[in-house]
């Protein structure tokens, strides 16, 4: 009966101990993420519209700080090197787009193995076709995902996030001909490490 009991308990400790480890309250993470993007709205120029290509690539990466029990704050940059742009079934051009966002979290469970989370914030988007300049544009997302945590320091994340903006003014020669939409879901999967509280 010892046995069972010493054994129970050292169990209980040894659970109890793997979920706080995971906890990112006071630490820096960095992250690394790949996937795709699905652009939702057509674009227009010279009052002609455009759509951008059903599924493209998407990377990028970003700092994550946890403060608090259950928020933390994440510096985000997705990069969308190659988007068809697509007129009457035909691709007549390409186009890219750079999405930097600072947003919020909600992380549920936060520690746990497997942290679920929800999230919101402003998007800073820059993009570009070739001939033409596209100027910033101002926006915002909101996103949703999952944190596996594989042990303290390394996790695996899987995120989507919807992003709404303003339409950007494609230029030709310092003249407005048209709008670009950057209106898009992005899903990525990725690492995250977790450096310690002090370092």
């Amino acid at each position: 009966m010892r046995t069972i009991i010493a054994c129970t308990l050292s169990l209980l400790a040894l659970f109890t101990s793997a979920a706080m480890a995971e906890s990112i309250n006071g630490r820096l993470g960095l992250t690394g993420k790949l996937g795709f993007v699905v652009p939702l709205n057509d674009s227009e120029i010279k009052g002609s519209p455009f759509g951008l290509g059903d599924i493209d690539f998407a990377g990028g990466g970003g700092l994550i700080y946890g403060f608090g029990h259950c928020f933390a704050a994440e510096l985000d940059i997705a990069h969308i090197p190659a988007l068809d742009v697509v007129k009457s079934t035909t691709k007549i051009d390409e186009a890219e787009f750079t999405d930097i966002s600072l947003g919020l979290q909600l992380r549920i469970m936060p520690n746990h193995r497997l942290v679920p989370y929800i999230g919101a914030g402003i998007d800073f988007i820059k993009g570009d076709i070739s001939d033409s300049t596209l100027d910033w544009t101002l926006g915002g997302h909101v996103n949703g995902g999952i944190d596996f945590f594989l042990n303290k320091s390394i996790a695996l994340v899987l995120d989507c996030k919807a992003v709404f903006a303003e339409k950007s003014d494609i230029q030709q020669m310092d003249v407005t001909v048209g709008k670009f939409d950057p209106t898009s879901v992005i899903t990525t999967f990725g690492v995250r490490l977790f450096l310690p509280e002090k370092w």
